[in-house]
């Protein structure tokens, strides 16, 4: 028996033949609620407290934009969206609800299958919210818990970061794909905007929590290998120049062009360093100035990264600064409580900056700003200066340079290869189809170990997505089968995904025969970066 409760619609409209129509097409989905006139709809409105209004603009005792200004003004109503119906396609009216707070308008003769579709929109929406919301909630009483048991604390957050993932990659997956959408209005975008930065936000904080588990347990290790200087500077002040781009701030970059161009270390978390006290920076500062500077000393074969990084922000005292590196340090709640984050991030990058064998010093004065002095010892693999010209282009960034853009880049093409996505999560496989269709892909799709086997013995695919934890025959088992097919199954690129972020899991999904691995919630970003490696490159091999 299915006990989930359904999300419920108010039809108001003074025709009975539409309100039969209506009914019959949203019954089956929802629980429909029918008024007459604007006094009832009102009156239900208030009672039922439905999740969407469909509104007649011409009632017999009232305009349904009347009704609209009523419902806006009741404290109990005042969030429920409306969905206007009218006879004709008026722009004054259009205008006149949308400067209401209307969410959108259905025009007659009605058609079931328009009906539907923007009846579902807005249902999304709503339950999204609802269901940010509830994480939000299930993520503070996991660090209260988290804060009271010490020795357990690691175990369980690890398991909650996992637990959240899941839901998370609707959330973020949905929302992001929705955000490339062309036809849909400015107000829905807006909406999907905040749902995807309220699970960014969330995310980022799972992420730090994560974190901070593996150094608690000893299990974060460095990925060490080479990397571009150039990018790891330009890619860390523009991700803050955009985030933080509307706030009156004067940004100056200072980079030596002395700076070895490529180094040998762990590119992801010394970006997560810089991210960390950088973004700190923008937070704490509401105008002024911020400067970071970037400079190398080298040593035979080791390189000392130095970075500076200035501000004149709000400061802190002794005490305070005693206190930053604490995990869930925060200071001044009352006067910062509208900035984002739980206060782990300064733990993590000292002990990421102990971890490499650096040092960070601290130079602050209550009211007058603050300045963070990172050393980062790195490998040198005798890599040629940065140079003059590079330099002096870092040293241009400017906040009307960086643009946010949120379709993916399509650096290549595809061929219409066929790829096949095996998750027994109906929600996880709309996402992950929604953002391949954006690369013009054959895509097919299975709920279960079991499947995935026989349908990659009956058809020719070029890469397959697989999800790691299902029921009966997980991924690897399902993978273990697959090799065994024969030795053109060996070569076929099989793509981990998993929610479980945990430390050792990229390393046991390559052992098992897995090529590549993303972690949940899916980002388009890394999703290219696959598809350009298994598809673009082997197709230009040829």
């Amino acid at each position: 028996m299915n006990n989930v409760k359904k999300n419920s619609v108010l039809i108001a409209d003074n025709e009975e033949l539409n309100l039969i129509i209506l009914d019959n097409i949203l019954n089956p989905f929802y629980t429909v609620y029918k008024a007459y006139n604007g006094f009832f709809t009102i009156k239900t409105a208030s009672s039922k407290l439905p999740d969407l209004i469909l509104l007649d603009v011409d009632l017999p005792d009232m305009l349904g934009f009347d009704v609209l200004k009523v419902l806006k003004a009741q404290e109990s109503t005042r969030n429920i969206p409306v969905i206007f119906i009218t006879n004709t396609e008026n722009i004054e009216d259009e205008e006149k609800g949308l400067a209401l707070e209307a969410s959108d308008f259905i025009y007659k003769p009605l058609r079931s299958k328009i009906i539907r579709s923007r009846v579902r929109n807005q249902i999304q929406i709503i339950n999204q919210f609802r269901e940010l919301a509830e994480l939000h909630k299930d993520l503070e009483d996991a660090v209260k818990a988290a804060e009271k048991a010490n020795k357990a604390k690691s175990a369980f957050l690890a398991k909650m970061s996992h637990e959240i993932r899941t839901p998370l990659n609707a959330v973020l997956g949905i929302s992001e794909v929705q955000l490339h959408e062309n036809y849909l209005k400015n107000d829905i975008k807006e909406a999907f905007s905040m749902i995807y930065n309220s699970g960014d936000l969330l995310l980022g904080i799972i992420n730090d929590i994560l974190d901070m588990s593996k150094i608690e347990t000893g299990k974060l290790e460095l990925s060490v290998s080479r990397y571009d200087v150039y990018n790891l500077v330009n890619d860390t002040v523009n991700l803050n120049i955009i985030r933080y781009r509307d706030k009156p701030i004067k940004f100056i970059l200072n980079a030596y062009e002395n700076i070895p161009s490529f180094l040998i270390g762990d590119e992801v978390r010394i970006k997560q360093i810089l991210n960390n006290v950088l973004s700190n920076a923008f937070k704490y500062t509401k105008e002024g100035e911020i400067e970071m500077s970037v400079k190398a000393n080298e040593e035979n074969d080791s390189v000392t990264l130095l970075i500076c990084i200035r501000d004149t922000g709000q400061g802190m005292s002794k005490d305070q600064i005693e206190k930053l590196f604490d995990e869930y340090a925060r200071f001044n709640q009352e006067a910062n409580k509208m900035i984002e984050g739980v206060g782990l991030g300064m733990s993590i990058t000292k002990s990421l900056i102990n971890l490499m064998g650096g040092e960070i010093h601290v130079e602050s004065q209550t009211g007058k700003g603050s300045v963070f002095i990172i050393r980062l010892p790195q490998k040198s693999n005798g890599a040629p200066p940065l140079g003059k010209e590079a330099a002096q282009r870092l040293c241009r960034l400017q906040v009307q340079n960086a643009q946010l853009k949120r379709k993916p880049r399509l650096g290549f093409q595809t061929h219409n290869e066929r790829v096949l996505i095996v998750d027994d999560n109906e929600t996880n496989i709309y996402v992950a189809q929604r953002m391949l269709s954006f690369y013009k892909l054959q895509i097919d799709t299975a709920v279960s170990g079991f499947e995935s086997i026989e349908k990659v013995k009956k058809n020719k695919y070029d890469i397959v997505f697989m999800d790691h934890m299902m029921p009966e025959m997980d991924g690897i088992e399902a993978v273990k089968e697959i090799r065994k097919l024969g030795r053109e199954y060996e070569k076929l690129p099989i793509i981990a995904l998993s929610a479980n972020a945990v430390c050792g899991m990229k390393e046991l999904f390559f052992e098992s025969g897995f090529n590549g691995f993303i972690s949940k919630p899916i980002i388009i970003k890394e999703l290219e970066k696959i598809l350009k490696e298994f598809l673009f490159d082997v197709k230009t091999a040829d």
